[in-house]
């Protein structure tokens, strides 16, 4: 069985070492976390029955590793992790570094070992439903919801994350909206976005994509209770799928319920009833089972989402910060600055 170590201790290694127990198909070897003596990472470790590692240690006891520490460590542990001869596959949370230049260095360092980029909503159910049916449509309309409660972290912690509401859980949503729109971003409208203290909290904005398509987004922070949608709708049919709590698709106003631990990707198929695990119901499950046949395969199954595909979520909000400081200017992902993070766009006088 493939044995997988998860480095982080905070909500998302949470969320990824549950998983990794319940999709049965891998042992947890153990956590990691920056410090060795992690009070939480010891919390992590008890709860799940397993033990407290040094992410030296994980490289040589598990064959695939998940990285979900703060994103300001991310790089110098993956530059760790590159160095194993053991491991066989990495996945990693979104965005692997803080910016497009970062993640560059990252797949220079992994240039022998799969990658993928941690995005569990392209993995559940619900949402492939959703993706299958808009791969049917040619959508005149695609949009995101985004509404979340402002984080509990002051804005010294929002820097050291990378930014506002464009990067606090949306890198995990884009790879939805991309896929639905069916080509690569190539440019950002910001038509409304509200700053406090230099950090994004509302954002609405429009992406165009390579294949004329466009779809909005709207961002918030203030929700009491969170909330995210994706909807796309032609003449004939709308698609819709609600993920919080759990992923509900609905096509032409009908809920279709799934199987919250299917693989399918979606054909007409109803089922009896909705699988009551959210882990498995928001896609967390199955991408352990993706992580454990990226590994399994030797390199011969290609990571989906690999980290050029996830570093769009990073582009699509630099390019988004620099279209809020032109005023909302349409901005071609093209111009944004490798060198810098979102924030740093948003807040550098000198980026123009």
């Amino acid at each position: 069985m493939i044995t997988v170590g998860i480095v982080g201790a905070g909500r998302a290694a949470t969320l990824h070492a549950e998983a990794v127990r319940a999709a049965g198909s891998a042992r947890l070897a153990g956590v990691a976390a920056r410090s060795s003596d992690s009070p939480r990472a010891a919390a992590l470790a008890e709860a799940l029955n397993s033990r407290v590692l040094t992410v030296g240690q994980l490289t040589e006891a598990c064959d695939a590793v998940v990285v979900a520490a703060p994103p300001q460590a991310r790089a110098e542990i993956l530059c760790e992790l590159a160095e194993s001869p053991k491991l066989k596959a990495v996945m990693v949370e979104s965005p692997a570094a803080a910016t497009l230049d970062g993640v560059t260095q990252i797949q220079a360092a992994f240039s022998e070992l799969p990658v993928v980029a941690a995005a569990n909503l392209m993995h559940a159910p619900a949402v492939r439903r959703m993706l299958n049916a808009t791969a049917a449509m040619d959508p005149h309309h695609l949009q995101m919801r985004l509404s979340l409660p402002t984080p509990a972290g002051g804005a010294d912690d929002r820097r050291a994350f990378g930014g506002g509401v464009m990067m606090d859980q949306t890198p995990g949503f884009w790879p939805v909206l991309l896929t639905a729109l069916g080509a690569g971003a190539e440019s950002v409208e910001v038509q409304r976005f509200e700053i406090d203290d230099g950090i994004d909290h509302v954002v609405d904005l429009t992406i165009r994509a390579a294949n004329g398509r466009r779809a909005a987004a709207a961002l918030r922070w203030g929700a009491s209770v969170a909330e995210a949608s994706f909807e796309a709708a032609d003449s004939r049919r709308v698609a819709r799928v609600d993920v919080w709590p759990t992923p509900a698709v609905e096509i032409n106003g009908v809920p279709e319920s799934i199987p919250a631990g299917s693989s399918d990707h979606g054909t007409g198929r109803r089922a009896a009833e909705r699988a009551p695990n959210p882990l498995a119901a928001l896609g967390y499950a199955n991408q352990i089972d993706y992580l454990v046949q990226v590994a399994s395969d030797s390199g011969r199954a290609r990571p989906r989402p690999d980290l050029a595909t996830a570093s769009s979520a990073l582009a699509i909000s630099a390019a988004a910060a620099l279209s809020i400081r032109r005023n909302g200017v349409e901005t071609s992902l093209s111009e944004t600055p490798s060198s810098l993070s979102p924030l740093e766009i948003l807040t550098n006088p000198s980026v123009a």
